[in-house]
């Protein structure tokens, strides 16, 4: 009987530690420098500001390309960037991030779906189920709002990440 218990409170041991290694998300370790929100979001480089180890940090993997300048394709006045990852073998999911500052009537007028309020980031957030993949929307004051996706393979961990990063940013 005590031979029992204590193979099982071995497997219990290595069911816990297991299991902690595998639910740790990764961290960014770069902090975005400061961006100055001013009346032309166009003129702010994102590409510039965000460090791309953060990015690769979540893609699991260096980009296979340099970050290139990126707007949302149904609002003017935007300024983004895009993060190409490569693409699994075996699969053929290509991995990448965006990140796009708008203007806040943009974040207030988006098409809901599979919608989903975040709290903490920002001033209001919500995961909504966009045109390619999940994002998250976030606002920050009545001043700019902004946009994180990771895809093929949704991140809502990885997005929040980001976005908390851009929140402390953003002046």
């Amino acid at each position: 009987m005590k031979q029992k218990s204590i193979s099982l409170f071995l497997v219990m041991i290595g069911l816990i530690v297991i299991s902690s290694a595998c639910g740790s998300e990764p961290v960014p370790t770069t902090p975005i420098p400061p961006i100055t929100i001013g009346e032309d979001l166009t003129a702010i480089d994102l590409c510039q500001a965000i460090p791309r180890e953060d990015i690769e940090v979540f893609l699991g993997d260096k980009l296979i390309e340099d970050p290139v300048q990126y707007e949302f394709k149904s609002a003017e006045g935007t300024s983004g960037c895009f993060f190409q990852g490569p693409a699994t073998d075996y699969t053929k999911e290509k991995h990448y991030a965006y990140i796009i500052l708008t203007p806040v009537d943009v974040f207030d007028n988006q098409p809901l779906f599979q919608n989903k309020n975040v709290s903490g980031i920002g001033d209001a957030a919500y995961f909504n189920r966009g045109t390619d993949t999940r994002q998250l929307w976030v606002k920050i004051e009545d001043k700019v709002a902004f946009v994180v996706a990771f895809g093929d393979v949704p991140d809502e961990e990885a997005a929040k990440a980001i976005a908390k990063l851009m929140v402390e940013a953003i002046q």
